[in-house]
């Protein structure tokens, strides 16, 4: 009787004759179905040993092999460091960060990664570039196009004194707020006792002397107190002042007025005020009426009486000499009082230029973004000159902006202002190609404003291949 060992055998032949059939038609072919498939792959399992071993014998022999950066025309990094370099002049050349490789090249060019190995051996020259110029610039579709708003916000020191600090938002926009519109602030500040009349987008200084008149004339109004950068960002209109006038209280050879009175004729229009000066009457506007009124010196024209106007015939204010009317125009002051916001030590004033606009909207009491101590700036230039005291830029974006003195102005100067809160001047229009923004029209701002945010080094050809 066959053992089990036996029977299992004779299984395993059948099972194979069978196979065999499926697979050749054969029931007993003379070599196995699955013979040459093993074979095969056996065989490219040895090639690809062979050729693995054939490339690290020849990196042996002939390390480094990558030599496509020598074409000049890419910022090389090393791999193994993260060092940059520049190929000048068959030269390899450390250069200070990123930009300082593109301007040193004169064109914009990718970054490619490259062993130290294949860098071995290749003569050096000398480090290059600007020492503060970025080390990191977006593309063109993260430059900010968006108008730039600058706020002046209450902001307890650390010994918890309460005083006006300002942060300039690049690219960004008050998000919400109330807008001042036809009404006006107005606004102290601390740092150097000014105060202003803040309306229509222009500011309109009142002198200290002036301030009991002025004051009388715009009523009871709590001041905004405003960080130094804010009043200077913004157009400067003519001064709410009183008007002088020669020999107050002497006769203006006019009627019997004495010159400083005031005069009004009325019509069915309304009234229209008069100064009367020495020979001629100048007219004024109802709050310059109010003005002079209050103004201290105006007593003298009305001796032992109160100031006020005294009527004049239309005929009579018609023949005599008057002091030509010039045309209204921007940055005058308001003609009547004008309404005002509420304010107080407590608000937040903000003012938002679009691109291109010299006058910005105001607003006050917007939401403000938390204070960064990492984005605040040396407050002043090393001339003086105040800066904002934080700069905003969103990460990993820059602004193209053009500086220009006024919203006409042909031209101005062009700038990228970086997320490090820098702003870094052009050398020559052909930089804005070689940082990777060809094509790009910068944002037009008002000088003035630019001028809050931290200078960096000019950014040049020239400038990039200085040792």
């Amino acid at each position: 009787m066959a053992s089990k060992h036996d029977q299992l055998q004779a299984y395993q032949f059948s099972a194979q004759r069978v196979t065999s059939a499926l697979v050749t038609r054969e029931t007993d072919p003379e070599q196995p179905p699955f013979r040459r498939p093993g074979n095969a792959v056996f065989g490219s399992i040895a090639i690809a040993v062979i050729a693995l071993a054939g490339a690290g014998i020849y990196g042996i022999i002939n390390p480094g092999g990558n030599k496509g950066w020598q074409d000049g025309k890419s910022v090389i990094v090393e791999k193994e460091t993260g060092t940059r370099y520049v190929y000048l002049d068959q030269r390899l050349h450390p250069v200070m960060n990123y930009a300082s490789a593109l301007l040193a090249m004169d064109e914009h060019a990718p970054t490619l990664s490259v062993s130290r190995d294949s860098l071995t051996g290749v003569p050096r020259g000398p480090r290059i570039g600007i020492p503060d110029a970025p080390d990191a610039l977006p593309d063109k579709d993260g430059l900010l196009t968006g108008g730039w708003t600058l706020c002046s916000q209450p902001t307890a020191d650390e010994a918890g004194a309460v005083k006006p600090t300002s942060a300039l938002m690049v690219g960004q926009q008050a998000p919400g707020g109330a807008e001042l519109g036809d009404r006006a602030v107005l606004a102290d500040v601390p740092e150097t006792g000014a105060r202003y009349l803040v309306h229509r987008g222009y500011r309109h200084l009142v002198d200290k002397a002036d301030v009991p008149a002025v004051g009388v004339a715009l009523g009871a109004t709590p001041a905004i107190q405003v960080a130094p950068a804010v009043v200077e960002a913004i157009p400067q209109g003519a001064p709410v002042a009183p008007i002088p006038v020669a020999d107050i209280g002497k006769p203006a050879g006019i009627g019997s007025f004495l010159a400083g009175q005031l005069l009004a004729v009325r019509t069915s229009g309304g009234v229209q005020h008069y100064l009367a000066e020495k020979g001629r009457l100048r007219p004024i506007t109802e709050l310059q009426y109010d003005i002079q009124r209050a103004h201290q010196a105006t007593a003298a024209a009305y001796p032992g009486a109160e100031p006020k106007a005294l009527p004049i015939g239309l005929i009579e204010a018609g023949n005599a000499p008057q002091t030509p009317v010039v045309p209204p125009k921007a940055g005058d002051p308001p003609t009547v009082r004008p309404e005002f916001a509420p304010g107080g030590d407590a608000a937040t004033l903000c003012l938002t230029f679009g691109a291109g606009t010299g006058v910005p909207t105001v607003t006050l009491d917007p939401p403000m973004p938390k204070a960064d101590p990492l984005t605040s700036t040396p407050k002043r230039t090393d001339r003086g000159a105040v800066l904002a005291d934080r700069v905003l830029v969103p990460a990993g974006q820059a602004a193209l902006v053009e500086a220009v003195a006024t919203p006409d102005a042909p031209r101005g100067t062009v700038i990228v202002v970086t997320d490090q809160g820098i702003a870094y001047p052009l050398a020559d229009p052909k930089v804005v190609e070689v940082l990777g923004f060809a094509g790009v029209q910068p944002v037009r701002m008002p000088a003035g404003l630019v001028a809050r945010i931290p200078s960096g080094s000019g950014l040049g050809h020239d400038a990039a291949l200085r040792r």
